[in-house]
């Protein structure tokens, strides 16, 4: 009986034994799984970031940048500059946010390429600017601060080359958020018809100093009429050359 008992009790424990080994390896291969999830979106918008701030953004050489995750159904970039060590008055690192759905919902490279573009102007910033002038942020509870601080990344990215990218980028954007996001987004980033216009008619000096609230604003804005006004001028200047030139 007491023979039958401790077979028992070692066949018991033998399956207990088997049972917690098979979730030990269960959860390393998620969590395997779960690391590589996270690992690839990782990898890949940073060779996209170091590709894009070498091209564009000499100015960031030597700026500490990570990519981190995060998960959103309407947003898939961020950038942000690390609030420990912005506190701590420890040397600035900032954060570029990649949502892994960009990638799994086949956003297009040169859309990818355009958005970092967006974000490192963001990171160009906030390197540019002390602390007390970072606080400054706080803004961005309000929506028109937020708009003009959107735009004004969008538009450097546009400025730096990356204008068919962007457009390229919100065309993707429009189809893979929330029908009640998009009104949001086109308020707080330049459309494609916006985009286009800046590219046929460019003055980005002049914009810089007075962000495009909308299509109106960029075609006949003060600045479309500083544009224009420049042109006429720069075309009666060379007719008086031509003839100069004849005579």
């Amino acid at each position: 009986m007491i023979a039958l008992f401790q077979q028992k009790r070692t066949l018991n424990a033998t399956a207990s034994a088997k049972w917690w080994l098979s979730l030990w390896l269960t959860l390393i291969f998620a969590s395997l799984i779960q690391a590589q999830t996270v690992t690839k979106p990782v990898a890949r918008t940073r060779a996209l970031a170091q590709e894009v701030q070498t091209a564009a953004y000499p100015e960031l050489s030597g700026a500490r940048i990570e990519i981190k995750t995060f998960g959103s159904d309407s947003d898939y970039f961020q950038s942000r500059f690390a609030f420990g060590r912005f506190f701590m008055l420890r040397r600035m690192r900032y954060v570029i946010y990649v949502n892994p759905l960009v990638y799994e919902r086949g956003c297009p490279e040169a859309a990818l390429r355009a958005i970092i573009a967006h974000e490192l102007a963001h990171v160009l910033y906030y390197r540019r600017r002390n602390r007390l002038q970072l606080f400054g942020l706080t803004r961005l509870a309000s929506k028109s601060f937020t708009a003009r601080f959107e735009r004004g990344a969008d538009l450097e990215a546009i400025a730096h080359g990356y204008g068919a990218g962007l457009k390229e980028y919100r065309l993707w954007l429009y189809r893979n958020i929330p029908p009640n996001k998009l009104a949001e987004k086109r308020r707080n980033y330049f459309s494609p018809e916006e985009i286009d216009a800046m590219l046929s008619r460019p003055v980005w000096d002049c914009w810089r100093k007075n962000i495009p609230r909308g299509l109106a604003e960029i075609e006949t804005g003060s600045c479309a009429k500083r544009r224009d006004a420049s042109r006429l001028y720069n075309g009666r200047v060379a007719l008086v050359s031509y003839y100069a030139e004849i005579i």
